[in-house]
């Protein structure tokens, strides 16, 4: 029976078949030029994998690196080598092979120029999604208190613009609520994970996992529904190469190891003789070790889960940094005495906590946790005119009222797509990249928000004296565009154009006529083309900030451009 009134109307969202890793939960953060390899459950005799990138207009082909199928851990591993991309963003991750496959798991892939020395990450706990009121099978609609909070939070971390967000359980409220009156608690909780506009890392804890024994599904559904959003099936039933019953994974940001446990307590008594009352299980703690050992030259190694219910964790005989976690919905621990084991207060409630942590050449710095506000009013933006696209300046008014610095901002103006190359004026901020392929050109500014600021003002203006945009396919003449962003920090995307085909050479000069960087030496085909400069010379090394200039040469003519690096 259907209730009226309930989220009857809500469809199911996207429940996994063939991807496996990386996904929403677990994204992967890559450079141009590393391999991507992606997990996927499909027979042992597919074949013809392809896989692409997708963001919003932009498509990214990957270059197929191999495929192999291992039996013993029931899945394919498809390599993919990531090749330079026209925009360092999240991108949609879509897998094709023969017969019909075609999967695609949302803002699976950040596509990076660098790894940052100097970055943060944020740590947030116990969203309860999408309400902590418990079931009533009464109640003639869902409450949604909690994402509310939530999106207050997710606002803040779009414009604070970590590298990343750790979520340590408790993500949903009761996870056996998915199909039972059609509730969809997955389904929303996934659809709202999917508003972060970086990279976010996702843990089960006990009210995700753990089963209650006042709900009337049975015994295991809310693990099931883990594995049926979030992953992964074969947890059901593990194979020999992979015997663990829980969801655990790392990965690494530069130098800094991290890594993210299945943690809950087992109110159903779902398959005791495996899980036990709570975790963590042996099985777990072994891949803890053995995962560690792989990464024992990390310069840092943070673990991530819900809670220690069987106080399992000793950080310092595993040679772990810091520990991050939540369950008991408040701080706790030392953010001055290593190794850093904290508590982070709950995002639900009203709370909307969510703690930083600074990272320097690999070392951890926790900051005290802090609250999007009752009012959702700690960071704001406000823009004038509107940001919608229709307009050439806008200027953005920003306050913060928080206590943190957030040097690594960012924020997205929108403006008419109608030049081929368009000078941009950006004040109080830094162009980073333009991604101009739709009608909309979104512009993305780097800002340095200092704590306690109440009018810091950005401005962005872009010329609007011409009205063609796209450009000829093929040029009358030969010309280099203007570089963008410029000034820039860390790259710049250059663009030219051929009106024949012939022998091109790219080159990044100082400014005492020394060549620096050779980006294109080949033979080309008529028509737009463009390459990127990191600010590395020949050799790999980083440039020096400073004047720099492009120059083009193809047949008889050259030219150049005057570009700036700045730190």
């Amino acid at each position: 029976m259907i209730l009226a009134g309930s989220a009857a109307a809500i469809p199911i969202g996207d429940t996994l078949t063939v991807i496996q890793r990386p996904l929403l939960n677990i994204p992967a953060i890559l450079l141009e030029g590393d391999t991507l390899h992606i997990k996927c459950d499909a027979d042992p005799a597919t074949s013809g994998w392809t896989a692409r990138l997708v963001h919003d207009l932009i498509e990214v082909p990957l270059d197929d690196c191999g495929s192999v199928y291992n039996p013993a851990t029931l899945w394919w591993t498809v390599s993919v080598c990531v090749p330079e991309v026209p925009l360092y963003e999240l991108y949609d991750l879509v897998v094709t092979a023969a017969g019909g496959i075609e999967d695609t798991t949302r803002n699976a892939v950040r596509v990076i120029p660098g790894f940052k020395p100097d970055y943060y990450f944020v740590h947030i706990s116990d969203t309860h999604l999408p309400t902590h009121t418990y079931h009533d099978p009464g109640s003639p609609e869902a409450d949604t208190t909690e994402m509310i909070d939530l999106r207050e939070v997710i606002r803040d971390i779009n414009i604070i613009n970590p590298e990343f967000v750790l979520i340590t359980g408790d993500f949903i409220n009761e996870g056996e609520l998915e199909d039972y009156l059609e509730r969809r608690y997955y389904t929303r909780a996934q659809r709202i994970l999917a508003e972060f506009e970086v990279p976010v890392y996702l843990v089960a804890g006990n009210h995700d996992i753990g089963g209650w024994w006042s709900t009337p599904p049975p015994a295991g559904t809310s693990r099931r529904d883990w594995w049926r959003f979030f992953g992964w099936k074969r947890l059901d039933v593990p194979p020999a190469g992979a015997p663990w019953y829980t969801q655990n994974y790392s990965f690494d940001y530069g130098p800094v190891h991290f890594v993210g446990l299945e943690s809950y307590d087992n109110y159903d008594s779902f398959r005791y003789g495996i899980y036990g009352a709570e975790s963590f299980t042996s099985g777990q703690m072994q891949w803890l070790r053995d995962d560690l050992a792989i990464a024992a030259s990390s310069m840092a190694r943070v673990l991530f889960y819900h809670y220690d219910f069987s106080w399992e964790i000793n950080l310092r005989n595993l040679g772990v940094d810091m520990a991050l976690y939540g369950h008991i919905h408040r701080d706790d621990g030392s953010i001055t005495n290593r190794p850093y084991n904290l508590a982070t207060d709950n995002c639900c409630d009203g709370g909307r906590y969510y703690r930083m942590v600074r990272v320097s050449d690999g070392v951890l710095t926790p900051r005290p946790t802090i609250s999007a506000g009752s009012s959702g009013q700690k960071v704001l933006v406000k823009y004038d005119p509107a940001n919608d696209g229709t307009n050439y300046t806008v200027t953005a008014r920003i306050t913060n009222y928080q206590s943190e610095r957030f040097e690594h901002s960012q924020l997205r103006f929108l403006m008419p797509n109608r030049c081929d190359d368009p000078e941009v004026e950006v004040t109080g901020g830094t162009l980073l990249q333009i991604d101009d392929s739709g009608p909309i050109a979104k512009l993305y500014v780097g800002v340095d928000i200092d704590a306690f600021t109440t009018d810091q003002i950005v401005s962005v203006t872009m010329d609007s004296t011409c009205t063609g945009g796209g450009g000829p396919s093929i040029p009358e003449v030969v010309w280099l565009g203007r570089s963008s962003p410029n000034p820039f920090n860390p790259a710049t995307m250059l663009r030219f154009g051929l009106h024949k085909p012939g022998r091109v050479r790219l080159d990044i000069f100082d400014i005492d006529g020394r060549r620096v960087n050779r980006l294109v030496d080949d033979h080309l085909p008529a028509g737009e083309h463009r390459a990127r400069w990191t600010g590395h010379d020949d050799n790999a090394r980083q440039a020096a900030p400073g004047v720099y200039f492009v120059k083009l040469t193809a047949g008889g003519t050259v030219l150049t451009r005057k570009i700036i690096l700045v730190r």
